[in-house]
């Protein structure tokens, strides 16, 4: 049976020196979220990309590690997350990485949507457990 885990997150974003990079085409941000809602906690997470959003193509990967409660159960978690934009459609992946929960939180599956509204990052994660 999968549950619904609905919320709000802010997030923090900072860029990482291009000095030393595999390609100067390749972008790297760590960033910073504080989870409300159903998920209370915070992540760390690092993203590299390459593209160009404001042409209209664009991609990225990025993972993160939650730590924090889900509906009261104490633990944490990885996220794995990509996405692409072309020709201003856009798709993404976002998932939590199997077998990475612990604490209350083992045996942690899910997927993850987003909405933007008014600058507000909403998600919805649908998530079961084992066990």
């Amino acid at each position: 049976m999968t549950l619904p885990a609905t919320g709000t997150f802010q997030i923090r974003m900072t860029p990482h020196a291009t000095d030393g990079a595999a390609s100067s085409q390749i972008g790297r941000m760590h960033f910073d979220k504080d989870w409300s809602g159903d998920l209370q906690g915070h992540s760390h997470g690092e993203m590299l990309s390459v593209g160009d959003p404001a042409s209209g193509t664009a991609s990225y990967v990025a993972l993160e590690v939650f730590a924090g409660t889900l509906h009261g159960q104490h633990g944490s978690f990885a996220f794995r997350q990509s996405g692409d934009l072309h020709a201003g459609q856009t798709s993404l992946t976002y998932e939590v990485v199997p077998h990475s929960g612990s604490g209350g939180l083992s045996g942690l599956s899910g997927t993850l949507t987003l909405e933007r509204v008014d600058g507000v990052h909403h998600y919805m994660l649908t998530w079961a457990q084992d066990g």
